[in-house]
């Protein structure tokens, strides 16, 4: 079932190329291509569980390509933070149009893009489909901070839409059969800690968690102090 779900991503991978390569032919047919700005960005997450609506890693960062007008830039990395309610700001601020004081974010392009990057990110969840689960997170560039309001349910959630799923059935079977190792086995632990606290850097799959080791007991502060600050405002 597994190849099932990834040969059902290659076909969505080369169906969305193809639809991309039509805009971009029609923008070239109509002289508009070369002064455009276009911004190429995905929804959250995989088709794999434990990874879409995950505020973890492997949920929230995305791919984000910027095309420039005239090919300005092409081939640049820019690693600065960004989050998707920055967006709307930003092409705001390319269009010349003040931004609304109301809206949250930042811009980081055009003539009104922040002169302040970014130090973190926040993200949050409070349900996934019929079942809630009020989490939230806090990433700076090197590590990601977790509050768990609802610490007396697993971090699986048992969705009917998922349970359809070829590889999700084939994943509670070897669950039920005791045939996970102990870091997919984590997922279905029944109760989980009220903070987690990974070095996402150093462990991108995010399956230590150091917020009980007193080496990182400043940076767990910091970004506890982030989470009630941003919590509050």
């Amino acid at each position: 079932m597994g190849r099932e779900a990834m040969a059902r991503m290659l076909s969505n991978v080369q169906l969305m190329d193809h639809c991309v390569g039509e805009l971009i032919e029609r923008l070239k047919a109509d002289s508009l291509y070369d002064n455009s700005y276009i911004f190429f960005f995905s929804d959250h997450g995989g088709n794999l569980p434990w990874t879409k609506r995950e505020i973890l890693e492997r949920g929230t960062h995305i791919p984000f390509i910027v095309k420039f007008p005239k090919g300005a830039h092409a081939g640049e990395i820019n690693e600065l933070l960004t989050s998707s309610i920055d967006l709307a700001l930003t092409i705001l601020s390319l269009a010349g149009i003040d931004i609304p004081k109301h809206l949250q974010g930042q811009a980081f392009l055009g003539s009104q893009a922040s002169k302040t990057p970014r130090k973190y990110v926040f993200a949050g969840r409070d349900r996934m489909d019929e079942i809630y689960d009020r989490v939230r997170s806090v990433r700076d560039k090197q590590f990601r901070y977790l509050y768990n309001y609802m610490t007396d349910r697993p971090k699986y959630m048992d969705l009917k839409y998922q349970r359809t799923m070829g590889y999700m059935q084939e994943i509670l079977d070897l669950h039920n059969q005791g045939k996970l190792n102990k870091y997919q086995e984590e997922w279905f632990v029944p109760t989980k800690s009220q903070e987690e606290l990974y070095d996402v850097l150093n462990d991108p799959d995010e399956l230590h968690n150091l917020a009980e080791d007193p080496a990182y007991a400043d940076k767990l502060a910091e970004l506890r102090g982030a989470f009630q600050t941003w919590t509050k405002k």
